[in-house]
């Protein structure tokens, strides 16, 4: 019997740097548009280059460019909402024995995370979980006083027990792996940043792009954020109405703000912005398909992601891919991110801070193009390649200890 186990961990071992089959569930996936969902479409595309068949599954209606692995769940009916939700106690319409998965994937530890980690569970397979979110830290800026006084710890103790339930859990950065240490999480981990792919931009889009905004050739300030409360774009409006005060030599006097995103803030950010008087120095570009993102990052001078609770900060990663200088608050994944004084700054949590961190770059045409080149290369470490090896190395990890456990009869 040991011999013909070992037999089988040898042959595990093969498929894995051959074909592996694992199942990705996620609480979201397109057309929602968010860094999990990049993320993941990334990484599944990466895997899939290798060899590996990816099946994913996720809530909401089959979209046209979804493939023959991609598994839809019966969603909740909330058409006006942004994020599709599973149905509770929704089950996969396909026979999950039938695909002869090899181990589970999870991205998420709610409805269809739970689901994933059951199946797995069920069919004795390995459950790995890639801790995207803080949840603890979304429910202490939500709208809702209710979630904010009961959520963090409820968030925690929902992500401990799901942590629990797996082989290996993966974080983006180390700020992640030391906040879920912090709230008592016990687990084995990897710290692996999500890659970005290519957002090379079409032709004539850095022109078209200013002409339709009216700025002709003064700085432009990016930022790309779905526009949710956690994400404080308040904060950089505010910086920006400070900055319009201010007597900035030309063509820094002239600078514009654009935020490319959408959600359950816009409204009130897009008030914001009329009260503060700086309606004529922001656009609000809302939603733009993934392939059109890379033509706003090549449009603009300097990006600005403002949002203080970030486990990594993808759309930074994207901006230093576009060699743009970067500013970011001075907090979890973006301070690992941005090298302060390198490739971009760092600022604290004010809007006074933010304003004279912009202001630094606005003023030094020669800064942005040093910090941007340097961000540039600092963006070589964050490949989809990478990325994907890296997960292989946890996937094989986590499969050569299944194989040891059952050649032990422990499994």
């Amino acid at each position: 019997m040991q011999i013909e186990n070992h037999t089988k961990h040898l042959r595990s071992l093969v498929r894995l740097n051959l074909d592996m089959k694992v199942a990705f569930f996620s609480e979201c996936y397109t057309p929602v548009t968010n860094g999990v969902v990049t993320s993941l479409r990334t990484l599944r595309e990466a895997l899939r280059s290798k060899g590996h068949t990816i099946y994913l599954f996720a809530p909401g209606a089959p979209q046209p460019d979804d493939d023959e692995h991609i598994f839809r769940l019966k969603e909740l009916p909330f058409p006006r909402h942004p994020y599709h939700f599973a149905r509770p106690f929704t089950r996969p319409e396909v026979d999950f024995r039938s695909l002869g998965v090899e181990l589970v994937h999870c991205h998420h530890p709610f409805t269809v995370g739970r689901m994933g980690a059951e199946l797995a569970r069920k069919y004795d397979l390995p459950m790995v979980y890639t801790a995207h979110t803080l949840y603890d830290d979304m429910a202490e800026l939500s709208r809702s006083q209710l979630l904010r006084k009961v959520g963090p710890k409820a968030a925690r103790g929902v992500v401990r027990r799901f942590c629990d339930k797996a082989s290996f859990v993966i974080v983006p950065s180390r700020h992640t792996l030391e906040a879920l240490n912090e709230d008592g999480v016990l687990a084995k981990f990897s710290i692996i940043p999500s890659g970005v792919p290519p957002m090379d931009p079409r032709p004539g889009a850095r022109e078209r792009i200013r002409t339709e905004l009216g700025i002709g050739n003064v700085p432009l300030l990016l930022q790309v954020s779905r526009l949710g409360p956690e994400k404080r774009v308040d904060l950089l409006l505010r910086a920006v109405a400070k900055l319009k005060e201010r007597q900035l030599p030309a063509p820094a006097s002239d600078f514009h703000l654009a935020i490319v995103g959408d959600g359950q803030c816009r409204e009130d950010l897009e008030e914001l912005a009329k009260q503060l008087g700086i309606q004529d120095r922001v656009t609000f570009a809302g939603y733009q398909p993934f392939h059109a993102v890379g033509d706003w990052y090549n449009s603009a001078d300097i990006f600005v992601l403002s949002s203080p609770d970030e486990t990594q900060g993808l759309t930074l990663v994207e901006a230093m891919a576009a060699g743009l200088p970067c500013i970011a608050i001075n907090h979890g994944g973006p301070a690992e991110l941005v090298r302060d004084g390198e490739t971009g700054l760092l600022a604290e949590f004010s809007d006074s801070s933010l304003t004279e961190k912009i202001c630094a770059l606005l003023c030094d045409p020669a800064l942005r193009e040093q910090l941007g080149n340097a961000s540039l290369q600092l963006s070589h470490l964050f490949t989809p390649e990478k990325m994907a090896n890296s997960v292989l190395e946890v996937y094989q990890e986590v499969m050569s200890l299944r194989s040891q456990k059952m050649l032990d009869g422990k499994y």
